[in-house]
């Protein structure tokens, strides 16, 4: 299929697919975690890797 052929509508039919809308995604409430002290460590050095 073409890009300029492609459309949601046509998609949704050959896969035999449907969309759910209005629906929530994510629950009201999710559990806060604490990130473990190596997950603490590669976020801190994450500004500094992206400079280089």
């Amino acid at each position: 299929m073409f890009y300029s052929q492609f459309t949601i509508d046509k998609v949704k039919q050959d896969f035999r697919l449907t969309t759910v809308e209005g629906v929530r995604f994510f629950p009201d409430s999710i559990e806060e975690i604490t990130p473990s002290s190596r997950l603490q460590g590669i976020l801190e050095d994450l500004p500094w890797a992206i400079a280089l």
